[in-house]
């Protein structure tokens, strides 16, 4: 069976692309039509090649455009967890026809019913959360939305800040056209209007897909914001918006220190607003809750192992213990219906007990009742430092 799809995403992946689009189909006049979703959505594919992450060799896909018509022939789903949109096929035809991108295409195609992306607002899920999702590709229209390069690692990344349904996310961008773009002029992205963004979830990597920016479509020219001022020669000279920002504040687009990360979250400790932050560090508010989150994100991170391994072993534990109970109740009928009171084996031998009354001494009354003679015979004892656990309850 073959298929036709419109390319909304043609990214980078591993050494290859991913290619990933949605999938139309024609009626009787022959015209095309989007494929939709009991609940609305479009249908999206995702071809996936042999090699063992799926990619499509570059050579392949770099002769696909946005908005191309692909043809998949003898095409095969193959969903692959999360990623249920993956499909197999014999070969990509992209002579199927070109769409001229709009905004009225683009409404057709957006994701009308999900208000997070991909189950929460986090950066990645959980491998073990994804039978959770029947998707990883979704369009959406943001209400704000601007590129920037984060230098706060050992090699810079291109990444994406978006706001959606009052959310906000920042996403790694794989889109290779608008990086390109964005290396040339990255302060023509500041602020973008018109955008809309294919969002993808990333393969497995260590223990987490990824969320990701697979596509940037704008279906506005790209402008920098700027303002006007005089140099010494008198002629007018054009301001960037990253150059009115470092005018405005100082230290707009500077590289934070140690020592500022320091005083920054000792300052946040005592209270002052982020107005007052934004003053202190001469930079925009945003930049200042942007850092805040991430050191915020950076001192919890080192226990977010812990709390995983926790909650596994806890849930392992009461499964044993529920397993182990209810193998005891199963062996104390056994015995009762067969009259034993003891049987064995090589590993273990089980004596069976009736019934009875026992005394069971009660610490905190003797506590209570008797507290003289109770701190007579307790004797002090040194303890190793420890933890306790305690298990929130999640909300209900």
């Amino acid at each position: 069976m073959d298929k036709y799809f419109i390319c909304l995403a043609n990214s980078y992946k591993h050494g290859g692309r991913c290619l990933a689009g949605i999938e139309i189909a024609f009626n009787a006049d022959g015209k095309h039509y989007i494929v939709r979703h009991d609940d609305g959505r479009p249908v999206w594919v995702r071809p996936v090649s042999n090699q063992p992450d799926g990619s499509i060799p570059t050579t392949i896909a770099q002769q696909i455009k946005l908005f191309d018509v692909v043809k998949m022939t003898d095409a095969v789903p193959c969903p692959d967890k999360a990623h249920v949109e993956d499909t197999k096929y014999a070969t990509l035809d992209c002579n199927q026809g070109h769409y001229t991108p709009s905004d009225a295409l683009l409404k057709l195609c957006i994701d009308s019913k999900h208000q997070n992306v991909f189950y929460f607002r986090g950066k990645a899920i959980p491998a073990k959360m994804v039978d959770r999702l029947d998707y990883s590709l979704m369009l959406i229209k943001p209400e704000e939305a601007y590129a920037y390069i984060d230098e706060d690692r050992e090699k810079s990344k291109y990444r994406m800040k978006f706001t959606y349904y009052g959310s906000h996310y920042d996403f790694p961008i794989t889109d290779p056209v608008f990086l390109e773009a964005f290396k040339k002029e990255p302060e023509r992205y500041a602020n973008l209007q018109g955008v809309y963004l294919t969002l993808s979830l990333g393969l497995e990597f260590e223990g987490f897909h990824f969320k990701l920016v697979a596509a940037v479509i704008l279906t506005e020219e790209p402008k920098i914001a700027s303002s006007v001022t005089t140099d010494t020669s008198g002629e007018v000279e054009e301001l960037s918006y990253m150059e009115k920002q470092k005018l405005r504040y100082p230290n707009a687009y500077a590289k934070w220190s140690e020592e500022d990360d320091a005083l920054l979250m000792e300052l946040h400790a005592q209270g002052l607003t982020v107005g007052e932050l934004a003053k202190e560090f001469n930079r925009n508010k945003g930049a200042i809750q942007s850092r805040l989150k991430k050191l915020k994100n950076e001192e919890e991170s080192w226990f977010e192992v812990y709390d995983q391994q926790l909650a596994r072993l806890i849930e392992q534990k009461k499964d044993i213990e529920s397993q182990i109970e209810e193998l005891r109740r199963n062996l104390v009928e056994q015995m009762e219906l067969h009259g034993e009171e003891k049987v064995s084996s090589e590993r273990f031998t089980v004596t069976y007990q009736p019934p009875r009354t026992v005394m069971q001494f009660d610490g905190k009354a003797f506590r209570e009742e008797n507290h003289a003679l109770y701190e007579r015979y307790c004797k002090p004892k040194k303890r190793e430092a420890m933890i306790v656990v305690r298990q929130n309850k999640a909300d209900e």
